[in-house]
């Protein structure tokens, strides 16, 4: 009897302690879900449709988030004639943004197109070929209230530099489509930035740091080339502020919570500042690289 209680309190122990590491684990990546997307009566729903997927795939590929497609809940889910309407997400509805709190969304991303054209076009031998453009803008919401986070407006298609064009529209369309992948990384390092700390110095040069630890790693979404900014917090008057004194690029992901870092500038300030016990605060920055530039590069070759 004494052995099954002890055989007991281990099982009931063990069973804390995996779900404590899970809680650990999932840690860092906020909930996000991800709402259809508003459209004019101009724009045909499969061209949306084919957007929404490829801004879905950029921002999965930034590893920074728990993206969840509206879709994928029974509670959120339109049926096929609602999804086709041009105001399918227009207006804010509050009801269902209290469903998607209750249902553990953390934030809410709307996606509103502008425009989404093509234009047929010729080449000197009298080939025919069709180049495309979109507009839409996207809204990070907080559901639990409804305020808006951030918001940020893509243009693709315009420019040398971003032409797509294609055999028909819907190839031209396509294309377009898939310049979002690398594009909504900007989003994303707006709203959801990762701050840690600089845990110790690993490798210093005279008074200089070389290679730093850090405090956050995949929990986190950090990944091989992520960028970040070494920054002293000041408080003035009650109020906080960061002063930046240095770049980190990642060298190495080592665990959920760690991530070994090269120091690319400051140096001098960072080691001065840890040998003075400050803490250095760590923050995502808009540098491109990672699983995103990966994503955008393979888009790129379809």
């Amino acid at each position: 009897m004494k052995m099954n209680l002890k055989m007991l309190i281990f099982a009931v122990c063990a069973l804390f302690s995996v779900a404590g590491h899970a809680q650990e684990e999932s840690a860092g990546k906020p909930n996000v879900f991800i709402d259809y997307f508003y459209r004019p009566t101009s724009v045909p729903f499969p061209w949306v449709e084919n957007l929404r997927n490829c801004v879905i795939e950029g921002i999965n590929a930034t590893g920074r988030v728990y993206l969840i497609d509206v879709d994928s809940k029974a509670a959120l889910k339109l049926e096929a004639e609602r999804r086709t309407d041009e105001n399918v997400t227009d207006g804010g509805d509050m009801e269902r943004l209290k469903v998607m709190t209750t249902e553990g969304a953390n934030f809410l991303i709307q996606g509103y197109v502008t425009s989404m054209a093509t234009e047929k076009k010729k080449l000197d031998d009298g080939t025919v070929y069709y180049g495309a453009t979109c507009a839409y803008t996207l809204k990070v919401i907080n559901p639990s209230n409804g305020k808006l986070v951030t918001t940020k407006t893509f243009k693709h298609g315009d420019g040398i530099i971003n032409l797509a064009t294609g055999n028909t529209e819907d190839e031209a369309i396509a294309k377009v489509c898939r310049q979002a992948i690398k594009a909504v990384r900007k989003l994303v390092d707006d709203a959801f930035k990762i701050q840690g700390k600089i845990l110790e110095i690993s490798e210093t040069k005279k008074d200089e740091a070389k290679e730093v630890y850090i405090s956050i790693g995949s929990d986190h979404g950090v990944g091989a080339g992520t960028y970040f900014e070494a920054c002293l917090e000041r408080t003035i008057q009650e109020h906080k502020s960061f002063k930046l004194i240095g770049e980190l690029k990642v060298k190495n992901v080592e665990s959920e919570n760690l991530t070994l870092c090269e120091v690319k500038k400051g140096g001098k300030e960072i080691k001065a500042a840890i040998d003075g016990g400050q803490t250095v605060i760590v923050r995502t920055k808009n540098k491109g690289g990672g699983l995103l530039d990966k994503a955008a590069k393979a888009a790129n070759s379809l």
